[in-house]
């Protein structure tokens, strides 16, 4: 069985809908390869619990500075409305920098590639956010020749999306964490982002096939 431990980081005023497709299949694990569990947690900057822009409660379940970046194989940046405080996240972006430096994926959207750009995070990596006329005002971004207008990049080991594609924020972190077979991962993309209705009996194909308990 491979172990996976992805932490979530929970910014106030969160984006719920930007990490969720990614989140609950990694949660619930239904269309996973049978041999990967993943441990997942969500962490704040402080144990207090924070409001999302949609207007739930959600309480980490630990803080930052308690992660051990040894143990981590994921770090989860969701937008949230805030981002451009540095300071207040100051503790994830150092975070950030330092599972980078040892290669662990950074998946970050929305906002936080803005916090990244100016952390000096993607000014040698591809990467992407909501436009390059906004990225590029971020201090310490000096990545210009590096932006790709697309919907989500992976460039090294850091994952970037635009606020408009949680669906392929969710693709590229499968794909990079390699937790689902190739035909579940194109099925899975097939139904949610090219709004494929048929495509889900793809997917249930696929992952029967490894052995899945999901049924169609």
């Amino acid at each position: 069985m491979r172990q996976l431990n992805v932490v979530m980081y929970l910014p106030a005023n969160m984006a719920d809908w930007e990490a969720g497709y990614a989140t609950a299949e990694l949660v619930t694990g239904r269309f996973l390869r049978p041999d990967v569990n993943v441990n997942f947690q969500t962490a704040g900057a402080t144990a207090a619990s924070i409001r999302t822009m949609g207007g739930m409660t959600v309480v980490p379940d630990t803080t930052v500075d308690q992660l051990d970046p040894d143990g981590m194989d994921l770090l989860i940046l969701p937008g949230a409305e805030g981002w451009e405080n540095l300071q207040r996240h100051a503790t994830v972006l150092e975070l950030a920098k330092t599972l980078s430096a040892r290669n662990i994926p950074v998946a970050a959207i929305c906002g936080a590639t803005e916090a990244l750009a100016a952390s000096g995070m993607l000014n040698q990596v591809e990467h992407t956010s909501n436009a390059l006329e906004v990225i590029a005002q971020s201090p310490g971004y000096s990545g210009h020749e590096f932006y790709r207008d697309k919907f989500a990049v992976v460039g090294s080991n850091t994952i970037t999306a635009g606020s408009w594609a949680p669906v392929e924020f969710a693709y590229r972190i499968f794909e990079i964490l390699d937790v689902m077979t190739p035909e579940a991962l194109e099925s899975w993309y097939s139904f949610w982002g090219e709004r494929r209705g048929d495509a889900i009996f793809a997917l249930m194909a696929a992952v029967q096939a490894t052995g899945s308990r999901e049924t169609v």
